[in-house]
């Protein structure tokens, strides 16, 4: 479904952030992308949303070569959710305006199926009335997740959504992407640091370190397998924290 190929890309600075990348992600697949901060996981998340430019390389969704004047369709089919919840979110608007928003573009779903959405998240009906100001942030992370659902997207990215959540939310934000995945065979590029999650999520998994993939693992018999050095360690690392 999604297919990323030789993606590079450096900084004004001269400083390279993407160097060779490639990546895939098949249909109804969940793939984690793990590294430490700073090896670039979220500019490639960016570039391939195009919100930030590869200098080379490119990026295939269902076999097609993203392009500029076909982003609509693009995002009509995959969506990103970001790390911080409230930068998402106008403080001005209510959870309804908030939530009537993407539909604008993406005329996928009725006002009258919102109480529905609302129940999937496990957020109550009279949320449609809060601010972002009222809410947690979980409550917050739930309604940017919702909003990106909305249109029924065929693969959906999440850049560290649960890396500010305390466990009990972050478990229940993972459910929730897992009966996506099931009931909806939805796709997801899982970007995190947090092994947990990652173990529970993914099936598959790539490594990054310093702009570059450093190993592509497999779980077997619930553990992951791994033939790069930094990996392992990384891993270890993450299993002491």
């Amino acid at each position: 479904m999604l297919r990323v190929e030789n993606i590079s890309k450096s900084f004004r600075a001269g400083q390279q952030v993407l160097a060779n990348i490639n990546l895939a992600v098949a249909e109804g697949e969940i793939v984690g992308l793990v590294g430490e901060s700073g090896c670039g996981k979220s500019t490639l998340a960016k570039v391939i949303m195009q919100l930030e430019s590869a200098d080379k390389g490119a990026v295939f969704f269902q076999n097609q070569q993203i392009a500029k004047k076909q982003m609509n369709t693009f995002y009509d089919n995959c969506q990103i959710i970001f790390q911080n919840a409230s930068n998402a979110l106008n403080p001005k608007w209510t959870v309804k305006e908030l939530l009537h928003e993407p539909l604008q573009h993406h005329a996928k779903v009725q006002d009258t199926q919102f109480e529905r959405m609302l129940e999937m998240v496990k957020l109550p009906n009279d949320i449609l009335h809060a601010l972002p100001s009222e809410l947690s942030g979980g409550e917050k992370q739930r309604i940017n997740l919702l909003r990106s659902i909305l249109v029924e997207p065929k693969l959906l990215i999440c850049d560290e959504i649960v890396s500010s959540l305390d466990r009990l939310i972050q478990r229940e934000i993972i459910d929730l992407l897992l009966t996506l995945n099931k009931e909806r065979n939805m796709a997801i590029l899982f970007i995190s640091h947090d092994l947990k999650a990652v173990s529970y999520l993914c099936q598959r998994i790539y490594v990054m370190k310093a702009g570059k993939i450093v190993d592509e693992c497999y779980k077997e018999q619930n553990t992951f397998h791994f033939t790069d050095n930094y990996a392992q360690k990384l891993f270890q690392a993450m299993e002491m924290q």
